[in-house]
């Protein structure tokens, strides 16, 4: 739903919307580099805490536990109070928490540590896509979605170049110190975002919203195709590195290299689909979405198929294909979203969807790992994956756009 209140109607200088999307896409990766840098870490810390699979999905889990803890609480703090401080304060959690959980003693301390720091990561989803919709037309949101949801794999790229360099040399320990201090130090920088940002009283939400939202059956069946589809972005993020160590002998440092690569296909998907909805589908958002996702199920079929000689240039072109299509939906996902919640709702319903999303994520990690160890095979925990994707798909065709 769009409408006038859906952006500024006073004056909006350019300047101010440049500042508005760097500032928070910054924040954004800042976030990212923790949370999308925990897969690249996990072969460190495996080695050193001498982990199963299963409990190597269990430290991915703890952090999106805390994550869906505060996705709705900063979801109404944001629409209420106002996105910039939301930013600041979410963000600084998130990254001295992660500092501070780099000195974990132990595997359960290890798990503490990171549910307080996935209290932080909302922040960037629930105010910063609220800040970019508000601040944008619908005819070039879908670019500056893309480009603020970049943010995600841009961080989760950088953070598999520095997390296996310095992992390396000195342990997964002071990696994640480095990792966490960078995090807080690119939220910091929202406090210069444009005060005339802030929600204003007359967007905030006056009754119910999530009342409201929990009525509305398109919301509701968005949610759950987003489930569906993030599965596939998340096990591929969190499981590639050690599927690559496991099945074909890769070294953690070159298995968290390619790691980058996918996240690299997720930037140039995410600022490509959005573009081509605006200008080639007339700001629809779902024809797009429907090749996007049949790429990704094509490329979990490949990923359970890929034998053991495989090359590495094979490795590279699937690694970077599935960041394209298993993680660049997100942008034309959360268009679909507010478009239908409204601006006034935005944050709120971003924060309901995704404290549904990541409850599956939460799910399908110890699941996953589980299916492998019990097969002694990636293949059908793939095949698993990829049946989420083709349902997420076949939903698809039943969303109504606004």
């Amino acid at each position: 739903m769009t409408g006038p209140s859906d952006h500024p109607s006073h004056k909006s200088a350019p300047t101010g919307e440049f500042r508005t999307l760097t500032l928070t896409t910054l924040q954004q990766i800042g976030l990212t580099m923790v949370r999308f840098g925990l897969p690249a870490l996990v072969p460190f810390v495996r080695e050193d805490l001498r982990l199963s699979v299963v409990q190597v999905g269990i430290v991915l889990t703890a952090l999106d536990l805390g994550s869906v803890l505060s996705f709705v609480p900063i979801g109404l703090a944001a629409d209420r109070r106002g996105e910039r401080p939301v930013l600041v304060a979410g963000g600084l959690l998130m990254g001295l928490a992660a500092a501070a959980t780099a000195l974990a003693p132990s595997f359960a301390f290890l798990l503490i540590g990171l549910i307080i720091t996935g209290l932080g990561f909302p922040s960037g989803h629930t105010a910063g896509n609220k800040l970019v919709m508000r601040r944008f037309p619908p005819r070039t949101r879908g670019v500056a979605i893309g480009i603020r949801q970049s943010g995600l794999p841009a961080g989760g790229a950088l953070a598999a170049l520095i997390i296996p360099f310095v992992a390396g040399i000195g342990g997964w320990r002071p990696a994640l110190a480095v990792v966490g201090l960078l995090c807080a130090l690119l939220a910091a920088l929202c406090a210069l975002l444009p005060r005339d940002g802030d929600a204003t009283p007359a967007r905030r939400p006056t009754v119910g919203p999530l009342r409201e939202l929990a009525s509305d059956r398109g919301y509701l069946h968005l949610t759950l195709m987003g489930a569906l589809l993030v599965i596939g972005q998340f096990t591929l993020q969190g499981f590639l590195a050690v599927f690559l160590v496991d099945r074909y002998g890769w070294n953690p440092s070159a298995a968290g290299r390619l790691l980058a690569l996918v996240h690299v296909g997720g930037v140039v998907g995410r600022l490509t689909w959005g573009g081509v909805s605006d200008r080639l589908a007339a700001a629809r958002r779902k024809p797009v979405l429907m090749w996007v996702l049949t790429g990704g199920v094509l490329l979990l079929l490949t990923l359970s198929w890929l034998p053991i000689g495989t090359g590495v240039w094979l490795a590279v072109g699937v690694a970077f294909a599935s960041g394209l299509f298993l993680a660049g939906w997100n942008a034309l996902f959360i268009n679909l979203l507010t478009e239908r919640a409204g601006a006034a709702r935005a944050a709120a319903a971003i924060g309901a969807s995704l404290t549904v999303m990541f409850l599956a994520t939460m799910a399908i990690y110890p699941i996953f790992g589980a299916v492998v160890q019990a097969t002694h095979s990636y293949a059908p925990a793939w095949l698993l994956v990829a049946a989420c994707q083709a349902a997420a798909l076949l939903m698809l065709t039943r969303v109504q756009e606004r």
